[in-house]
């Protein structure tokens, strides 16, 4: 039974063994001997030799500081127990994520105490696969598990919370401002259904088309793995991410209001249908503004939007008047909608094309 501290062995790489020790002392001064050799030797030790390193919190210490220091390690003849605790003491000193992978009952304790754990389907059973987080029929699959699909989980996942964080915060900062303007009244700008419909119909199936988009070909990122390594350092969803965001909903809710309010002089039941009907196209147009390429999923999704909006509006008399809905209004709606929406879009397309990333200088 083996356990692998992920890595790569290059031909120029030797081996150091630990192995066959009982004495707390030996291993510690072999670890001191690794310690000079660690960055470039892949570590090679047994489970009995792991026990004594494991004996006193101190050793135990000097033993995670030298093995994560190695390109890999390979832990020999060792228990499911030891797997186990090997994965949770990696996460507990290194503060990583970690994954594990196996194709048999052994592996189910290391597979369990991973972050992320992956099982194979082979000749030992499906135990590990039951247990696993992600099931794969053979090892070489792995490789377009992560590069393919574990990438664009994370990038999607990343643009999908973001864009559902602005979505709320966008209307929050309208309705801010029209308390500030109207003398901080206890109104509430969109009332019943509009803010029901908002929150899912509206906007649901746009934002949601989110997760079917691909910034690169799965032939691309095969074959630059690099494109994996950008996305390690987190900067897809990050303090940065969400700062810039926020900014999107405080700069696009104030331009709507403020917009409607100021340029055109109308009534509260006409400021309303002009700040809503900008906001719902706004909204699709920023789900435009973050995706790479444009598929027919999106753009159905999109018209069913529309559409569905027009005919709310003839439903619900309350809240719209609709004999204002004329070329007049829609030219409003436009033009509060291009104020709030372009110079953001314009700015990430200039920011784009003076220092593009990883992926747009590869699909150049």
């Amino acid at each position: 039974m083996y356990c692998y501290i992920p890595g790569f062995k290059r031909r120029t790489q030797p081996l150091f063994f630990m192995r066959d020790m009982t004495e707390a002392y030996d291993a510690s001064k072999r670890l001191d001997e690794f310690s000079r050799k660690a960055a470039s030797s892949i570590l090679m030790i047994d489970g009995q030799t792991l026990d004594v390193c494991f004996s006193t919190k101190k050793l135990e210490e000097k033993f995670f500081a030298e093995a994560t220091k190695a390109p890999s390690v390979c832990v020999c003849r060792c228990s499911p127990t030891q797997k186990a605790l090997i994965t949770k003491k990696i996460a507990e000193y290194t503060g990583k994520r970690t994954a594990a992978i196996g194709d048999g009952g052994n592996d189910v304790g290391m597979i369990l105490e991973a972050n992320v754990g992956i099982g194979i389907v082979g000749k030992e059973g499906k135990q590990a696969s039951l247990a696993s987080d992600f099931s794969i029929d053979e090892f070489k699959f792995l490789r377009r598990l992560v590069l393919w699909h574990g990438r664009l989980s994370y990038k999607r996942s990343a643009v999908l919370s973001q864009f559902v964080i602005h979505r709320g915060l966008i209307i929050a900062i309208i309705q801010a401002i029209f308390s500030i303007i109207f003398y901080f009244v206890t109104i509430s700008i969109y009332n019943g259904y509009l803010i029901l419909g908002y929150s899912t119909i509206y906007t649901m199936f746009p934002v949601f088309s989110l997760v079917t988009d691909e910034d690169c070909s799965e032939s691309a990122v095969m074959k630059f793995p690099i494109l994996y390594s950008g996305l390690q350092k987190g900067r897809a969803l990050s303090t940065k991410t969400f700062l810039i965001w926020t900014w999107k909903s405080i700069f696009q809710g104030c331009v709507i209001m403020l917009g409607s309010v100021i340029f055109f002089h109308e009534s509260f039941t006409n400021i309303v249908t002009i700040t809503f009907s900008s906001l719902i196209v706004c909204e699709i147009l920023n789900v435009f503004s973050e995706v790479h390429r444009i598929n027919y999923k999106m753009v159905i999704s999109s018209i069913l939007t529309f559409l569905i909006y027009f005919m709310s509006i003839g439903l619900f008399r309350g809240y719209f008047d609709t004999s204002y809905i004329t070329w007049t209004f829609v030219m409003k709606v436009f033009l509060v909608t291009v104020a709030s929406w372009a110079p953001l879009h314009l700015a990430r397309r200039i920011y784009d094309f003076c220092d593009p990333s990883e992926h747009q200088k590869i699909m150049r």
